[in-house]
């Protein structure tokens, strides 16, 4: 009878732990916070990623969702492209439509930012040279609140310079505005901003510039 109660505890003390972690190994999300914060680890521990600058910049106009104008502490007014996001193309012209959300994306990054002064983290340029920035406001990056809103997309193609803390924000930002199905993906045949510009430059020449 003791010999048969001690395999039962044992079997639960062995059985319990293994359930648990499948649990919560086979959960999508927390598999994916545990990747996340081993390569955030792992980039401090090496001393990566490091700012090529930081500061305060006023933000004195938005001209897109990921586009705005600053002046820095050196008073130079310079047009910056938010990293890691991509937001719907305005209309080249008036002959020429844009893409949905595009007005909205731009006045909702107005309304964050517009006029304040923020902290402002040069991560790399883009191929037409403006710097590829993350702006953060009361501590929270703006970046990602556009993305967060459906009004902007993840792009890896302006990522490579962000630290993988703030990266994980703005993508784990595009998970939820998914799951809440917001802005852009409330669209059925919704087209990337990068393929938008790619068919602009294709019907109407190279004289329009990449984006």
């Amino acid at each position: 009878m003791f010999k048969l109660l001690r395999k039962s505890i044992i079997a639960v003390l062995v059985l319990v732990p293994i359930a648990v972690a499948y649990h919560f190994l086979s959960n999508a999300a927390y598999r994916r916070e545990i990747s996340q914060k081993t390569e955030e680890i792992r980039e401090r521990m090496n001393d990566e990623k490091k700012f090529a600058w930081t500061g305060t910049a006023v933000v004195l106009d938005t001209l897109k969702g990921d586009r705005a104008k600053v002046d820095t502490e050196s008073s130079q007014k310079v047009v910056v492209r938010l990293a890691g996001i991509d937001a719907p193309e305005l209309p080249l012209d008036r002959f020429h439509k844009g893409q949905p959300f595009a007005e909205e994306s731009r006045d909702h990054l107005s309304e964050l930012i517009k006029g304040k002064a923020v902290e402002m983290a040069i991560v790399g340029t883009d191929p037409d040279k403006r710097p590829l920035v993350l702006l953060t406001l009361d501590g929270v990056l703006i970046n990602a609140l556009m993305v967060e809103a459906g009004l902007a997309e993840v792009a890896s193609e302006t990522a490579a310079g962000i630290p993988s803390k703030q990266r994980h924000t703005i993508e784990n930002a595009e998970l939820k505005a998914k799951q809440d199905r917001v802005g852009i993906w409330t669209l059925t045949n919704y087209v990337r901003p990068i393929e938008f510009r790619i068919r602009q430059k294709i019907t109407q020449g190279p004289h329009h510039g990449t984006d």
